[in-house]
């Protein structure tokens, strides 16, 4: 039987640079561009279990963000939302959130430098701290 090992997104980014930096300090990713110096063409982020690459492109992408509409769903495990929460609202704004979901996890939003929306999530033991989402 075949076995998938991971799905990984590829986000198209305009300066690779620019995001992996944005991606290791406010999410806590290791970086590996390719090449080794810069301008770099491409990059693999890795963290725990995880993996993104960024691939550079020439152009903007057009986006217009809605709401719940991710680029990238980051699902944590080990009760660390909080941490990183914490973390990453000192380091940039948040899109959305945090709150809990009709679903069980307790999500917040971030867009990286290019307006990739990334949304983090847990299911965490105690949510008395999070304001329950609004239909």
């Amino acid at each position: 039987m075949i076995r998938f090992a991971a799905i990984v997104p590829v986000l198209r980014v305009v300066d690779v640079e620019r995001c992996m930096t944005w991606y290791r300090e406010i999410l806590g990713f290791s970086v590996d561009p390719s090449p080794d110096v810069a301008p770099f063409d491409f990059c693999i982020l890795r963290r725990d279990d995880a993996e993104l690459m960024l691939r550079r492109v020439k152009a903007p992408i057009a986006r217009t963000p809605a709401a719940h509409d991710w680029d990238v769903y980051l699902r944590l495990e080990g009760n660390e939302l909080t941490a990183l929460l914490d973390h990453a609202r000192r380091r940039t704004p948040l899109v959305r959130g945090p709150e809990v979901m009709p679903y069980g996890q307790v999500e917040f939003e971030l867009e990286d430098p290019e307006g990739h929306r990334i949304c983090v999530a847990e299911v965490l033991d105690d949510v008395s701290g999070f304001p329950r989402a609004v239909d």
